[in-house]
């Protein structure tokens, strides 16, 4: 029984609803009331599975470039302090992201600056050079460097940051070599940065270590030692301290991009390490500096472990057993880098490093190691490295805080002062998140310690209030 004027056809299940078919054109697009009709391939229409095959158009990695002050304040110094270099100019800015060094081009009086990426970041870019008034200078082009054609048969100058991790890992080398050798005018031709030297040093890390490497030995009671052959067979990018450098540094790698050729993007070579203190070394560290040598002032930027902090950090490579050495002892062998496979890979990289001890004609071998490069170690591992440093910054904010209120009950004590509360207050960051205590009270911008008063049995049926 039904109501009457409610009766329904019954649902035929047996037949399939029927498709909703669109045209090519209409597949391809879609509308949004800001953007209008965009491309799929759109970085506005960006699906998380596109992002993960273009992780430079997600702006937290965005982010994570242009908060690098130290290299972002290197290109801007050698693009500003340079402007009779750039006036005039025609450049060429490879893998562009957001256009941040095609803006500082176009500042410095560049007359036409080619912004190539093949990321979709590039519909960030067109809007950022739109609304900072470059629209006729800045060009955004997109796709890869060498199926491109520019619109003019030369460059003056190529601006790239062609630099990865260790220097060569996820590196655009080979770009900047392709780019030069079709485009660069042959007088007079610049490219910036041009000049990089690779160094190496011997470190004390146990720490790290025991957290990356020999945490699989026993976990949770369950045997996973296999997994640490894996876990030691990938370096770990990360900030290594002044404090644990065990030897002094040692240039393993010169690059000049005036010359370079990609069998140059490949290094073998002898190196010979003087230990400074004594203790056991767990392992090698990487870094790189780099250089403009057409500045008419001297303009470098260094990542090596006693600077400010950049997003490469340092590249650690452990080892297997760690070699117990003497202050002023000396250590010789060979490091050697290159990419798997035929062609000029350089996200797909192997380093090997042999170590040996004892007199030159009488050598021992103290270490034997071979690790491979891959790309997904170094976001893990970033993200891990920058989880440990707030929470580092935590600790030491909360130590410190509770040290200065100990420090200030202590003097009342002494002085035999009653006093109903500590008048002690700690100036809060807004941007950080205060340290909560139990026994302190927030207001406003300030924290304010309180006694605590312990509950007594006569006071189990006190009023409220």
């Amino acid at each position: 029984m039904t109501r009457r004027g409610s009766a329904r056809k019954p649902v035929q299940l047996s037949t399939p609803p029927k498709a909703v078919t669109k045209t090519p054109k209409q597949q391809k697009m879609c509308r949004s009331p800001k953007f209008g009709h965009l491309s799929a391939e759109s970085v506005y229409t960006m699906t998380s599975r596109d992002f993960q095959t273009d992780t430079n158009a997600h702006v937290e990695i965005i982010a994570e470039h242009l908060k690098d002050i130290s290299c972002i304040n290197f290109f801007q110094a050698a693009i500003m302090h340079n402007k009779h270099l750039f006036r005039g100019r025609t450049v060429l800015d490879i893998g562009c992201g957001v256009g941040i060094l095609s803006l500082f081009a176009a500042k410095a009086g560049a007359a036409q600056v080619y912004a190539v990426d093949s990321s979709n970041v590039l519909d960030y870019t067109k809007q950022i050079v739109s609304d900072n008034g470059y629209a006729d200078v800045i060009h955004v082009i997109k796709g890869s460097i060498e199926k491109i054609e520019l619109p003019v048969k030369n460059v003056d100058i190529i601006i790239c940051n062609w630099l990865g991790y260790s220097m060569l890992f996820q590196a655009a080398c080979n770009l900047v070599i392709y780019a030069r050798d079709k485009w660069l005018k042959k007088e007079n031709g610049i490219i910036l940065p041009d000049v990089a030297k690779l160094f190496m040093a011997a470190i004390e890390d146990s720490k790290s270590k025991n957290d990356r490497v020999e945490w699989w030995n026993d976990v949770y009671g369950i045997n996973m030692k296999c997994m640490r052959d894996f876990a030691l067979s990938e370096p770990s990018f990360q900030l290594v301290q002044p404090k644990q450098l065990l030897s002094t540094q040692f240039g393993i790698k010169y690059l000049n991009m005036h010359t370079a050729t990609k069998e140059d993007l490949k290094f073998r070579c002898k190196y010979m390490l003087e230990m400074r203190r004594s203790g056991y070394v767990d392992g090698i560290t990487t870094y790189f500096q780099v250089f403009f040598t057409k500045s008419h002032t001297p303009m470098g930027l260094s990542t090596d472990p006693c600077v400010w902090r950049t997003h490469w950090m340092q590249a650690v490579f452990f080892l297997d057993k760690p070699v117990y050495v003497n202050a002023g002892e000396l250590y010789y062998g060979g490091i050697e880098m290159q990419s798997v496979g035929p062609g000029c890979d350089l996200n797909n990289m192997e380093l090997g490093f042999e170590m040996f001890s004892g007199d030159p004609s009488h050598l021992q071998l103290e270490a034997e190691m071979h690790w491979k490069l891959k790309p997904h170690a170094v976001i893990v591992q970033d993200q891990i490295e920058e989880n440990k440093s707030k929470e580092l910054n935590m600790k030491e904010e909360t130590i410190n805080n509770d040290q200065h209120k100990s420090k200030e009950m202590e003097k009342n004590l002494m002085t035999n002062k009653n006093v109903d509360s500590p008048k002690i207050f700690v100036k809060i960051d807004k941007d950080k998140s205060p340290p909560i205590s139990p026994t302190s009270v927030v207001i406003g911008d300030y924290t304010y310690p309180c006694l605590v008063m312990k509950k007594s049995k006569k006071m189990k049926h006190a009023k409220k209030g």
